[in-house]
This record gives C-alpha cells, structure tokens and sequence, in this order.
C-alpha cells in the first residue's frame, strides 16, 4: 500500500495540511521506492517543491499563534472579571446610601434571589440564636432561635431593646465586647437574659465585628446558647461536691471525738481494775475503785448506745412502745441520776424540780425507756455546761400535751449555731480544742424520737446567760394512783436452792460471771460450752428448771439449739441472751421458741427480775 495508501487510510482523523506536507516531502521523490529504482525525472522538481512547503508552514504557524495570543487574551479578561466581582464585600447599609430594592435580609447576606432565601433559611432553623446589632446595641436582624431566648418576638424586642432583658449585673455586656474585640477580634462571655415569664437564663455569647468596605466597624454579629441546664447541673455538682467535703470533715471530726470518748473511760475502766489487782488496798480504797469501774462502764455503755440508737433510727428499727408510767417516778430517777453527776464533777450547781402538773394522778400512757433518756440527755448537757449555777428541771400540761422544760444558767449557745445543734455529730466548738466531751448525738436522738412520740422540742439560748430546752409529748391519761414515796427498801431475798440452770455461752468470762449472781441466789449451776453439749445436758438432766442460752456459738447458733431443746422438752423456759438489739432480731429469737430475751450486758437485778418470773415457788 506504501505510505500514500496509510495517509488515505481513515483521512478523517488527520489534518490535511500535514498530509499535503508530507506527500511532498517524503512520497513524492521516494514514491519510487517501492518501484526497483529511482525516478530521475522528478529529482529536477524538489528545491521547487521544497520552498512551496517552508512557505505554506510559515502561514499556518502563523495562524495558530495568532490564535493562541487571541484566546489567552480573552481568558485574562474573563479572569479579571472573576476576580472584581469576589473582591466586593458585603457590608452592613451606611447611613445616607440608597437601598431601594433591597430587603433586610438581603443586606445582611448581600445575596438576590433563591440564594437569599436559602441563606435565611439556614438561620432561621438553627438551634443557636443569631443576631445583628449596630454599635448603639440596636439590633438589626435576629433568627426565631434568637427571640425564643427571651421568650419575646421581633417587635417588642426591637421596641425595648436588649438591654431592658439584660440582668442587672450584666448591663455592662455591650461595652464589654467592643473592648474585647477591638483586641482579639473575637469575644465569648456569658450573660443572664430575663425570660418574659420572669426567670433568668444563662447565655453563652460569642461575637464578631462587622465591617464596611473600608474596614470600619459597622456592627456586631453574635451568636447565642441556651446553657442553664448546663450552669444548672454545674451548680448542682459544685453544691454535692462542697456537701461531700463537709461531710468528709464531719465524719473525721466524728471519728477523732468517737475514739476519745470510748477511750476515756475505757482508760478507767482498764486502770482502776488493775489498780484493784493490789493485795494492801484499804476497803474504802477498793470501793471507790469499784465505784469509779461503775461510773465509766455505765458510760461507756450509753456511748455505744446512743450510736447504735441513732443507725436504729436512721434505718426505722426503732418502735415507740406505750405502756403504764408514772411521769413523777420517771423524773425522780432522772433527777437522782443528775444528782450524782453533779456529785462526780464537784460543781456548784444548786438542782430543783418544780411540778406544775396540778393532778394528784400522773399516770401516763408513754414510751417510759425513751422518755427517760430524753429527759437524762437534757440534764447532762445542763449539767456539763454549766461550770456553776443552777439547773431547773419542770412540767407541767398544757390542755392535750405535757410540757418539760430544762434551765440552766450555762455558758449558752451563739444565735447561729441554735438551729444546727440537732444535727447529728454537730458542736459548737470542734477540735482537739474543744473544752467539752460528746459525741455530738444526744439531742438528735431526742429530736427524732420525740417527733416519732408525737411531739417537738424547742430550745432558747443567749450565750453567757444560759439555755431553756423545752418539749412536748401528747397527753394520755393512764388512771390515778398515789405517787410513791422516795423510801427505799433493801430488796428482796432469793432462795433458789432447790432449782437448776443450764447456762450456755462458749465465752468463759460470760460463763463466770453469770454463774457468780446466780451462786447468790443458792441455784444449781450447770454449765456448756457449745450447742451439742448444750443439747446433751437437757437430754440426761430432765431436772432442769430453765435454761440461758447464748444466740451466737460456733457449729450451731441458739436458734438452731432452741429448735432442738423443743424437740426433747417443749415446756422448758428458755431464756435467750444476745448482743443483737434490733427488733428483727428479737421478733426472730421468740419466734424460735425461746421465752424471753435479756439484751447484753447483762445486770444483775435484770437477771434475777426476769428468772423469778420462771421461778413457782
């Protein structure tokens, strides 16, 4: 085909004016290539060919750069033209230019047409509130987010004027953000914005400038956000974490006071019991060893009381019990008791009752064990605040309720500390420093417990002066009887020497001294150290008369030991004894078959009150 026939072949996908060019300068004189030999006769026309084809390059290069320079022209203007119509900026109106034609909206955006519409729209649906105000803080345009805020719209917004919801310790805020942004350019604050229905809310702002084409400031473009349920929840956290602090410090004050007021007599109780381990001590010596021994086991007992009382009440264990009692009774042993506390100490403290019941009959129906302690927590506070004085002990009634008041002339009590004083573990002096004792539960557990009776307290106090503490309880008449005289017997005499016990207790201590109060009445002791021994003894001594059983042993507790001691007598009078003090747990042991429960420590009188009611003469 040679090269003729490939340059014909598909002539639409190539340019003539080379094809041409080619064909003269290559086909042409080698057409005889394809021949056997050259072509001599057409050698005589190639420098003419040669120069018609130099002539006809130079036109078309010419052409085409001619082209080339025409449309690189053009797209310079086109360029240009892009780059005026990005370089215009869209201002905020300047006073005194025409802006006919032109809504609001359109001025804030500087966009015509459907652009506008969609830039407004965006706006107007975002969460955030977007507002425009001039540099007189008069606002220009805001988004429905904005004005929701302050629960407000458009007109009456413009009409008053931001600052009318602003609160008063914000009313600087406008001033403040011209400040800020003439140094960072940006400026974030939180406000309080007034809601119309009166309540305030926290806003957080962050603003820009607004300028003109010259680049002076022509507004204040600021967005806003709801964050009071943020502020809201920090305040919360904030308040939990200063309530955790103090509660912290509270229960490190609780623990310091907790070990040193069952240390104390602790420390006595220890020391005069080894002092009593001399063989050379006078009688009267050892007695007054004794008696201190007493005194401070007494009220190491009411320490640990009053602190598992105070668990009892906070978790409803406790039951008010009403029965028969005589309010002349009860406050006669209250003020023995105050007696001798006041002997201890060696103050100066002059003690009077005054009764202004006016009823020769005093029964009551009442919780008799907690109403004495109520009235035992009163005195010795009057007592152990008092340096000297005296200390007034009244009651009276007063229509459905019986009144008692308790006076003192003590050091009294700061006016901001009187409503604290009921809490729990709260003094008014704290620390290593404090010149009192206590652990600081007394007068909450008077509190709590005569709310649960039906009444209150109240307290009156001037410091230097003294203090009045008052309370009421309702008023239920039991009956009339005559009012016991103050003489006191020498008790009764027991002679149980024909009767047998089974005590059992796998404590040694316990054992012994059990088996000494007993061995003063003539009983017959038998002891067991564990619940199968225990089960045993009953088993070969059917001549028991009742037995003191111990809840807590190893292998097998007093519930299971009562169950099987059923199984062989069902009769037998089982007294149980035990340190558990709920009422769950009592309710538990009864239930189990044991007769009656004696709560450690366990005192003599108690002991020998509870068998003679087993014991038929």
């Amino acid at each position: 085909m040679g090269f003729r026939g490939l340059l014909n072949h598909k002539k639409g996908n190539y340019n003539p004016v080379l094809s041409f060019v080619v064909t003269c300068l290559f086909i042409i004189p080698f057409d005889g290539l394809t021949e056997s030999s050259w072509n001599p006769a057409l050698i005589r026309f190639y420098p003419a060919a040669l120069i018609l084809i130099v002539s006809t390059l130079l036109v078309v290069s010419g052409i085409t750069i001619f082209y080339i320079v025409k449309r690189i022209s053009s797209l310079k203007i086109q360029l240009q033209a892009i780059k005026e119509s990005g370089s215009k900026t869209h201002k905020l109106p300047v006073d005194g230019e025409p802006q006919s034609g032109k809504t609001e909206t359109e001025l804030i955006y500087g966009f015509n047409g459907d652009a506008q519409l969609s830039y407004k729209s965006l706006v107007d649906t975002m969460c955030d509130g977007v507002s425009v105000f001039d540099n007189d803080g008069r606002i220009i345009f805001a988004n429905n987010a904005f004005y929701s805020l302050t629960g407000t719209d458009k007109q009456t917004l413009e009409t008053s004027g931001l600052s009318a919801y602003l609160h008063p310790d914000d009313s600087g805020y406008f001033e403040k953000i011209k400040n800020g942004l003439k140094g960072e350019g940006t400026y974030k604050d939180e406000i309080r914005l007034k809601h119309t229905d009166g309540h305030y809310l926290n806003i957080s702002t962050q603003a820009v400038m607004v300028n003109d084409t010259d680049g002076q400031p022509r507004g204040i473009l600021a967005v806003s956000s709801d964050i009071t349920p943020l502020v809201k929840h920090h305040e919360e956290l904030l308040q939990s974490k200063i309530q955790i602090q103090e509660s912290n410090k509270l229960k490190a004050s609780f623990l310091a006071n907790i070990s040193h007021e069952i240390r104390t007599p602790l420390n006595s109780v220890v020391g005069f019991a080894n002092l009593l381990l001399s063989d050379d001590l006078p009688k009267e010596v050892k007695e007054e060893y004794v008696e201190h021994i007493n005194y401070n086991s007494e009220k190491l007992l009411q320490i640990i009381g009053d602190i598992i009382d105070l668990s009892r009440l906070e978790s409803a264990q406790i039951e008010i019990t009403y029965e028969e009692a005589s309010i002349s009774e009860i406050v006669n042993e209250v003020i023995e008791d105050t007696r001798v506390s006041i002997k201890r100490n060696e103050k100066p403290i002059i003690l009077t009752v005054r009764n202004l019941f006016n009823d020769t009959g005093d029964l009551i129906f009442t919780d008799r064990l907690w109403l004495k302690r109520v009235l035992n927590h009163l005195m010795d506070n009057a007592v152990k605040f008092t340096l000297e004085g005296s200390v007034e002990l009244s009651y009276s009634r007063d229509e459905d309720n019986i009144i008692f008041k308790i006076k003192d002339t003590g050091i009294g009590i700061n006016k901001e500390n009187l409503a604290r004083i009921f809490e729990e573990f709260r003094q008014e002096i704290t620390g290593h420093h404090r010149p009192f004792e206590g652990l600081g539960v007394g007068l909450t557990l008077a509190k709590e417990v005569l709310e649960r009776m039906g009444g209150k307290i109240f307290v009156e106090s001037e410091k230097g002066i003294g203090s009045e503490f008052s309370f009421t309880i309702p008023y239920r008449p039991a009956g009339r009887r005559k009012i016991k005289s103050d003489t006191k017997s020498s008790g009764p005499h027991y002679d149980w020497s024909n009767r047998k016990c089974l005590l059992v207790d796998d404590n040694k201590d316990v054992l012994i001294y059990l088996k000494r109060i007993l061995i003063d009445t003539g009983i017959n002791v038998i002891m067991a150290r564990s619940g199968k021994e225990a089960i045993e003894m009953v088993s070969s001594n059917p001549e028991l008369d009742f037995v003191l059983l111990d809840m807590q042993m190893p292998e097998m507790n007093g519930i299971e030991v009562t169950r099987e001691i059923r199984k062989i007598r069902k009769t037998l009078p089982i007294i149980a004894q035990t340190a558990f003090i709920f009422e769950d747990d009592k309710d538990i042991i009864l239930e189990a078959g044991c007769d009656a429960c004696l709560i450690k420590p366990i005192r003599k009188d108690h002991l020998i009150t509870v068998l003679s009611g087993f014991i038929k003469d």
